[in-house]
């Protein structure tokens, strides 16, 4: 693709470290770091905790409502965490899916134990999690990247949808405490992890803050206290994304890459239905154009 003229975006690419890696391989995904092109780099490294909560993969402290929910991905956690303190030591940041309470409480317990000054490293997806966790997250640096519309879109207010079932009602009451995280003083970007979901930014951002599908008027909202801000859900794309991966950028000041976009309407004015309807009306990387309207 690069051959054949700039890519159009930059692209930062996390090889997947698996449970039955080797030691030379864990070797091979550490040397790979840096490697790249003009907008393209191997930085960090993608690992997954457990699966997911609909899949009954999800690794919980109990088990959900079909008894399933109780393993790892990991034959044991001191394994993972054995891998993630081998990354840590060689300055390689890492991205841990976990969507399970048990699955996160190892995860931020790992992270947490890490000697301080190295990279950046962050939790995915953190559907249901307990208070002391969030407390751990907040105060030991760890990032934190949640997709809000998983839950405004797949997540019910009564319980009577799959994930909540499955989870009871004390676990579904935790769905997507982005607010709670963000208390925390943690570090939060926002996404849709597509293509598992859809990629609308503007959409994503309008559910955050008002924690319902805003392009269905009628819908009720699923735990509205954890509605972020203006301010915050737009930090979650731009600052805090930035942030989450150890990086500087997602601002307008003299000296930063000029990598934005111009919109016809200002985020932080616009109510979550306006944004919707957000049009891009010019896209820059390194201030040159790179598309159009969309």
């Amino acid at each position: 693709m690069e051959a054949d003229g700039e890519l159009p975006v930059r692209l930062r690419l996390s090889p997947w470290c698996e449970p039955h890696m080797t030691d030379a391989e864990v070797d091979e995904l550490i040397a790979m770091q840096g490697r790249g092109g003009r907008r393209y780099r191997i930085e960090g490294i993608k690992l997954f905790i457990d699966g997911t909560v609909e899949g009954g993969t999800a690794w919980l402290a109990t088990p959900d409502s079909e008894d399933e929910g109780l393993a790892s991905t990991w034959p044991d956690a001191e394994t993972y965490a054995a891998r993630i303190r081998r990354f840590h030591a060689h300055g390689v940041p890492t991205a841990t899916h976990a969507i399970g309470e048990r699955g996160i409480r190892v995860v931020a317990e790992t992270l947490a134990g890490l000697p301080a000054g190295g990279p950046q490293h962050r939790i995915e997806h953190l559907e249901s999690v307990e208070d002391d966790v969030i407390a751990l997250i907040g105060r030991s640096g760890i990032a934190a990247s949640m997709q809000p519309t998983h839950c405004t879109h797949h997540v019910r207010p009564d319980g009577s949808d799959d994930w909540s079932r499955r989870l009871g009602r004390t676990r579904a009451e935790r769905a997507w405490r982005t607010g709670d995280v963000r208390r925390s003083g943690a570090i939060l970007a926002l996404g849709s992890d597509w293509p598992v979901a859809g990629f609308d930014p503007w959409e994503i951002m309008a559910d955050a803050r008002a924690r319902r599908p805003v392009a269905q008027p009628a819908a009720e909202p699923v735990r509205p206290d954890q509605g972020l801000t203006a301010l915050e859900a737009l930090e979650g794309y731009t600052t805090h994304a930035h942030r989450a991966i150890g990086a500087e950028g997602g601002r307008l000041v003299p000296g930063a890459p000029a990598d934005l976009v111009i919109v016809d309407r200002d985020p932080l004015v616009a109510t979550p239905e306006e944004l919707l309807g957000t049009r891009v009306l010019l896209t820059m990387v390194e201030g040159a154009a790179t598309a159009g309207a969309a």
